[in-house]
């Protein structure tokens, strides 16, 4: 085996020279990724404290950067029809109520950790401008909320929830799915631009 080792020793080399590179192109994509993945905005949408009209729409970021949240909007399917609303401005306060400037907005930075309260659905259907009649939310099919936010590039998320009654007659606000979706930068372009054009 050593003579032909010996005989065969710059193949060996090349061949191990080959193998080691291969082994540290992967590390360097395993680590580059990890990089990449810590960076990037993960934003989540989730029902917070209180119970039927009383419960809050929180926003918690996931990421371990801080995000600038700049739009909440919110979106209301009855039937055929579908409403949609920015509900960024806390237009429920009046101005002397806000202990400062920034409380009559959603808008602002989020550190990595935190959460921003969106409202309890009182006040987030009377800033969309949507009843909140027992019967015309009886009508309502469905409501998400789509968040718009910017680290070094632009950050998307968007949660769907189902209006539905307990055994007290109570309104619920039901997830569709338990996972928070991710929009990528195109879709937060395209959907915040088709919101800004029906409002205008």
């Amino acid at each position: 085996m050593f003579p032909w080792l010996s005989e065969n020793a710059s193949s060996v080399q090349a061949i191990a020279s080959v193998t080691s590179a291969v082994i540290w192109l992967v590390y360097l994509q395993i680590l580059v990724g990890g990089i990449r993945r810590s960076k990037r905005a993960w934003l989540s949408i989730n029902r917070g404290a209180g119970s039927g009209m009383d419960a809050h729409v929180l926003i918690s970021n996931l990421s371990n950067e801080p995000v600038y949240l700049r739009d909440i909007l919110m979106k209301v399917r009855t039937g055929d029809e579908t409403k949609q609303a920015f509900i960024t401005e806390r237009q429920e306060y009046a101005r002397e109520d806000l202990d400062t400037a920034l409380s009559g907005t959603l808008q602002g930075p989020l550190q990595g950790g935190d959460y921003r309260s969106l409202g309890d659905l009182h006040e987030i259907f009377a800033r969309a401008g949507v009843s909140t009649d027992a019967e015309e939310i009886d009508k309502i099919d469905e409501i998400e909320f789509v968040a718009f936010g910017a680290t070094h590039t632009t950050a998307g998320a968007c949660k769907r929830y189902r209006m539905s009654r307990d055994d007290q007659g109570q309104t619920q606000l039901d997830p569709t799915r338990m996972q928070t979706r991710r929009l990528s930068r195109w879709r937060c372009r395209r959907i915040a631009k088709r919101a800004a054009q029906e409002a205008a």
